[in-house]
């Protein structure tokens, strides 16, 4: 028996837990018109609970970019288009984009594009299920007089086709060893580094050891409770890249303050009573386990796809929320798990992100947008442990989102952020 029930995409010899049709604009400059091919099927959802929709990342990037930075875009959209959650996908591009050059035609000389980023030849290779159109090219002169019409008739022409697919595909059983689970937390307020981080870290533990792969993220959040991590890393190799990191981190952050009166925190974060940055982090490095078996297996840059088949893993990512989410679902995130105290509605477009809280005032305040509650007065009037607490309460919440048998809140409202930038360390 299988732990979830997912969707074996066979070409790629991957699972996913959700089947939504993917529209990419290439660049920002066609986001009005990947949204024309969206508006056809707004209402359309499949699935046992309605789980899978067509999506649309709308983004600013696409045009422009220079060395590291285009580096990470092509990453981030990459990620996102060969996502395992995702059956397919329709590239809208405008033509003179850094990442709309059409797909290789053939006899075309290959030598002519060494240096292009080809979306759709990349995802070719990799077994996506993929179509293109281009605003600026004409392919049915006699059918259209004006080529954004065209472009726009094609695209919700094959849409419609990736979708009528997607709708005839069926769950089947999994191992969770085959999935990428994120971690991550914000707007935190006290209770998140006392009960619900580490609550999470619980649950990384025992779905460390049922095989799964856990990424979690936020440079600057985990800044002055190092040692925690260091303490975890699998060999040396990882310590040191870990450090490295940190440093180029904590000197980024030390020159940041020069030129701000920013305190480390978030007004929000002190507000509700977390002092210091390191105060912070102390908190939410618990997030990555507790048990001495889970070790840290490596330090991934930014977008990059996190290995499955088990292990504990940390990606370099602002500390920003969705910033972070971002970075983890391109990597290869089926799910996120996210611990809030204040509450927070951010969500993903291909992922679900679970929001846990152990602040009931939040949890009362903002039900719409809160998953899990952990009831923390157990501890207190039941003698529960936190980690009994969390496989009770989170844990089969967990299984069945994956499953497709409920929702997360964020996909119930429709949010699903999104955002990419040059990041400025390189892990």
């Amino acid at each position: 028996m299988g732990d979830v029930k997912a969707y074996y995409r066979e070409r790629r010899k991957v699972y996913g837990i959700r089947n939504h049709v993917l529209i990419l604009p290439t660049t920002l400059c066609v986001n009005r018109v990947a949204e024309r091919i969206k508006e056809e099927f707004k209402d359309e959802q499949w699935g046992e609970s309605g789980e899978n929709r067509v999506i649309l990342v709308r983004h600013n990037s696409g045009c422009c970019h220079v060395g590291f930075d285009k580096d990470i875009a092509f990453k981030v959209l990459m990620g996102i288009a060969s996502h395992p959650n995702v059956h397919g996908v329709l590239l809208v591009s405008l033509g003179c984009g850094q990442f709309c050059k059409k797909p290789l035609t053939p006899g075309e000389d290959k030598r002519i594009n060494l240096e292009a980023f080809k979306l759709y030849d990349r995802l070719v290779k990799k077994g996506v299920k993929v179509y293109w159109v281009n605003v600026q090219e004409k392919v049915l002169p006699r059918e259209y007089s004006d080529s954004l019409e065209e472009a726009i008739s094609l695209g919700t022409k094959f849409v419609r086709k990736l979708a009528e697919e997607a709708m005839s595909s069926k769950r089947v059983e999994a191992k969770l060893n085959r999935f990428v689970i994120g971690v991550g937390n914000g707007a935190s307020d006290p209770t998140s580094g006392i009960f619900a981080n580490p609550a999470l870290g619980h649950l990384v533990d025992h779905l460390v050891k049922s095989g799964s792969s856990i990424v979690f993220s936020q440079t600057t959040e985990v800044l002055g409770a190092e040692d925690y991590l260091f303490a975890k890393s699998a060999n040396e190799k990882v310590t040191r890249k870990l450090k490295r990191l940190l440093e180029v981190a904590s000197a980024f952050k030390e020159a940041l303050q020069e030129y701000t009166e920013e305190s480390d925190p978030t007004p929000g974060n002190i507000a509700s009573g977390i002092s210091t940055l390191a105060e912070k982090s102390l908190g939410s490095v618990l997030k990555a386990g507790h048990d001495a078996g889970t070790r840290l297996s490596d330090v991934l840059p930014y977008a990059s796809k996190v290995p499955r088949g088990g292990g504990l893993y940390f990606m370099d990512t602002p500390g920003e929320d969705i910033l972070s989410i971002t970075g983890m679902v391109a990597g290869g995130a089926h799910v996120v798990i996210f611990t809030t105290g204040l509450g927070t509605p951010v969500g993903s477009p291909v992922s679900p992100v679970i929001k846990v809280t152990a602040n009931r005032e939040t949890y009362e305040k903002l039900r719409s947008l809160i998953d899990v509650y952990l009831p923390i007065e157990e501890i207190f009037y039941r003698g529960k442990s936190l980690r009994e607490i969390t496989l009770e309460y989170l844990h089969p919440l967990l299984l069945d989102i994956m499953s497709g048998e409920k929702l997360a809140c964020n996909e119930k409202l429709g949010f699903a952020d999104f955002d990419i930038r040059g990041y400025w360390i390189r892990a």
